[in-house]
């Protein structure tokens, strides 16, 4: 990529040219000279440039059809042309010239100050310009390769959910056919280790899809409409009440909270952090779990509180959010800690952000937004 400046000075008398090219030469710019129209247009085929100086008076062809040339000859050329004329030009000329490509007139005899000055603004634009493209080419190259790891992630799911699901389903089988038809033969710690291995095998199947559902989230397609998120949260509720019963537990869900969104994915990362509040919450004498919204300055926030065990929220940092973080043993707290950087996926894919409250013993209150696409859905309604 050429990222030097260049300015193209197109005058048939060479006392002009020495003029305009002494005037330039310290600017940082390369300078290219042509005494024809025909030399011009051979210019023009060998770079692009910050600037073209062109007089209109040419000996042979006019400036006019120069700039006419270069536009229909040079398919991309778009740098500015810059006139000279020493006398005003018609009217009509003008609107033609800029139709043409031209930005300004420059009255000759030239001032070196005043082609100094315009030629400072076309050289930054030019710089601002290349500058652009090279970031545009980073992004670019940081797109093919976010494609590639994301083309090997699938390609790691297709593993995972077949060449690793079939031997612990074997590991499994047999397992279950040690307990159910050789129990009797084995001694007790035979078949505590039996148990174990089930244990095992069942923690295992239930992480592989976790790993394979969070994968997934990143090629999901969205399928936006009404979702009336007040009666998910109460079905959700229900099936964790009669799944999981605690005692003396109490959950309150607000009513009338609706959004737009994919209602399938919605529902992932609502049951994900009802779970968690829920899940959390067994450990105190009468567990709360709340679902509501709020109104903030940024807009309406939804938010799941529960008063259970909680952590530090301010030691966790952004580890919270990263699959298979955990904040709590687990011979306290089963989990793959897989949930929250499913939820973040997801509301990722909507536009939206998740962020929480929460100390040790103070339970826990995750805040999120579905953002833009939920903004869209309902000015469009």
């Amino acid at each position: 990529m050429q990222t030097t400046p260049a300015i193209l000075i197109v005058d048939d008398n060479a006392a002009n040219r020495r003029l305009y090219q002494a005037s330039l030469n310290d600017m940082g710019a390369e300078i290219y000279s042509a005494a024809s129209g025909e030399e011009a247009l051979a210019r023009c085929g060998e770079r692009h440039y910050a600037m073209i100086l062109l007089d209109v008076h040419l000996s042979g062809m006019s400036g006019f059809d120069v700039a006419q040339t270069i536009r229909d000859k040079h398919v991309g050329m778009d740098a500015p042309i810059v006139f000279v004329s020493a006398m005003y030009v018609h009217e009509s000329d003008t609107y033609r010239g800029y139709r043409l490509g031209a930005v300004d007139y420059i009255l000759s005899p030239v001032v070196p100050e005043i082609l100094r000055a315009k030629a400072a603004v076309f050289i930054r634009l030019h710089r601002m310009r290349m500058e652009a493209q090279q970031q545009a080419q980073v992004v670019e190259k940081a797109y093919r390769e976010l494609r590639t790891v994301h083309s090997e992630m699938e390609g790691f799911s297709y593993s995972v959910s077949h060449d690793l699901r079939t031997p612990l389903g074997q590991v499994a089988g047999f397992a279950d056919l040690l307990q159910l038809g050789h129990a009797g033969e084995l001694s007790t710690k035979a078949r505590e280790y039996v148990g174990h291995i089930q244990t095992a095998a069942q923690r295992m199947n239930s992480l592989i899809e976790d790993m394979l559902l969070l994968a997934n989230m990143t090629r999901a397609e969205m399928q936006v409409q009404p979702v009336d998120l007040s009666h998910m949260a109460n079905v959700l509720l229900e099936e964790l009440a009669a799944a999981k019963p605690l005692a003396h537990a109490e959950s309150h869900v607000q009513a009338g909270l609706h959004a737009q969104g994919d209602a399938r994915l919605l529902r992932v990362a609502l049951s994900n952090l009802l779970s968690n509040a829920w899940k959390y919450s067994a450990g105190v004498p009468r567990p709360q779990v709340e679902f509501g919204q709020v109104e903030r300055p940024e807009g309406a926030v939804f938010y799941v509180r529960d008063n259970g065990a909680g952590f530090d929220a301010r030691a966790a940092g952004e580890r919270l959010f990263r699959p298979f973080q955990r904040f709590h043993p687990d011979s306290a707290f089963k989990g793959n800690g897989v949930g929250l950087a499913i939820v973040e996926r997801v509301l990722e894919k909507h536009g939206g952000r998740i962020w929480v409250e929460s100390a040790p013993g103070q339970g826990a209150c995750f805040f999120f937004t579905l953002g833009q696409v939920s903004s869209l859905a309902t000015a469009i309604v």
